[in-house]
């Protein structure tokens, strides 16, 4: 069941929409948070699924693969549509997957970095397949909306839900959760 599957467990390139549950204690909470992550694999078939989840997103994980240019050029489609759906408050990060993939990275860190920071969004590179940065990127997202959430204070035990997008939809094997 996926409910009881780690971010870091590996399965299948998402062919069109794929859902796990996780249970995340924020730093300085007492106790834990159901979070929900929708991943629709940036598939254009499924763009307007996708805008209703942003309505009810407060966090998202905007991914793109750093050996494919066209990707990253997703990333501007990408936050104009979260910009026109969601929230105008959601909380968001930016990630380049694949980086394991060092002689066949085309977008650099510095351009990224730059990108994300234009879209007031922390950066994170990661690598999925190796399970490398894959867990700093939700905690992170996880806590910021925690905290905007909360304002810090803990509560009963709440849901929130984020989504995530992925530009590469030719992927063999990818991580649970994550790129």
């Amino acid at each position: 069941m996926y409910a009881e599957k780690q971010f870091s467990e590996s399965h299948m390139a998402t062919l069109g929409l794929d859902y796990v549950s996780k249970d995340f204690q924020p730093p300085g909470a007492d106790q834990e948070l159901q979070v929900k992550i929708w991943d629709t694999a940036g598939q254009e078939r499924f763009r307007t699924l996708t805008h209703s989840f942003y309505r009810q997103a407060q966090g998202v994980v905007v991914a793109y693969d750093v050996t494919n240019e066209e990707s990253f050029k997703n990333v501007r489609k990408w936050m104009e549509s979260i910009d026109e759906h969601a929230d105008s408050n959601i909380c968001k990060v930016m990630v380049g997957n694949k980086i394991d993939l060092v002689n066949e990275r085309k977008i650099t860190l510095q351009e990224a970095k730059e990108t994300a920071r234009s879209f007031n969004m922390e950066y994170f590179d990661a690598s999925a397949k190796k399970n490398e940065g894959v867990k700093e990127v939700f905690e992170t997202l996880m806590t910021q909306v925690w905290k905007k959430k909360n304002g810090g204070e803990t509560e009963e035990r709440q849901t929130f839900t984020m989504k995530r997008e992925d530009a590469n939809q030719d992927v063999q094997t990818k991580k649970k959760g994550c790129c």
